[in-house]
């Protein structure tokens, strides 16, 4: 996939391509929306990664999209949205095959995208899984205390509960529960995505309790279907579509 380029000729296309191939490499943090800029400091935005895909799809000399995955993670914001439209762009559902290739790692909602795709390949020291949504937070208010600060927010008399947690003030068990939902209610939503993209039980995800895994036991698991070299993993997609 390295040595994909953008032209065909003479004409730039906004994918890298090779052998009727689109690369769509998914590197980096993963954000709703980013711009080149961010990507130069690591982070890719969903909306470039579908922009890619969607112009693949449409692309009559393209038979397939194959992606390198190295991420991490990041934001749930946009990705069930991408995740879906992915999927509905899989040959699965009637598109264009599409291959997932573990280049390193795909975590969190790095594997729930991988998921989308119809295959997804790794070598054995590739990682993935991490299936689960998590929110950070601190509570700063004790050093506050300790350097004489007092935080003060004011709220409307009737929105007490709004934007809790700001720097310095204590977070309360109350809203430890509100974030403790959201984390809850998230997860369902990428777990039930992941089972029926990989077709197995809901159950068996959760029993991961959102541990990160490498290649022979993501294989054992279900959530890649081979050990694979990048090499072989294009070469089977390479096979695939001019089979069609």
């Amino acid at each position: 996939s390295d040595e994909a380029s953008h032209y065909q000729d003479g004409e730039r296309k906004p994918f890298a391509s090779k052998d009727g191939i689109a690369v769509i490499p998914i590197r980096g943090t993963l954000v709703h929306r980013a711009s080149w800029v961010d990507a130069e400091s690591g982070l890719v935005g969903y909306n470039r990664i579908m922009s890619q895909a969607k112009a693949a799809f449409a692309d009559p000399d393209i038979g397939g999209i194959f992606s390198p995955f190295e991420t991490g993670g990041g934001e749930c914001a946009g990705m069930f949205a991408a995740a879906e439209e992915l999927a509905s762009m899989a040959k699965a559902e009637g598109g264009k095959p599409m291959y997932a290739y573990l280049d390193e790692r795909a975590c969190s909602a790095g594997y729930v995208l991988a998921s989308a795709y119809d295959r997804i390949y790794g070598r054995k020291e590739s990682m993935g899984g991490s299936i689960a949504a998590i929110i950070n937070i601190i509570d700063k208010s004790k050093a506050y205390e300790k350097l004489g600060l007092e935080p003060i927010v004011i709220r409307a008399e009737w929105a007490d509960r709004k934007a809790r947690g700001q720097a310095g003030e204590k977070i309360d068990k109350d809203t430890i529960a509100s974030l403790g939902a959201i984390v809850d209610e998230a997860s369902e939503q990428i777990v039930e995505f992941v089972a029926a993209m990989r077709g197995i039980t809901e159950q068996s995800i959760k029993d991961l309790r959102g541990e990160v895994f490498t290649g022979n036991d993501l294989k054992s698991l279900g959530l890649i279907d081979d050990i694979l070299s990048e090499r072989e993993a294009w070469a089977a997609l390479k096979e695939e579509i001019r089979a069609r």
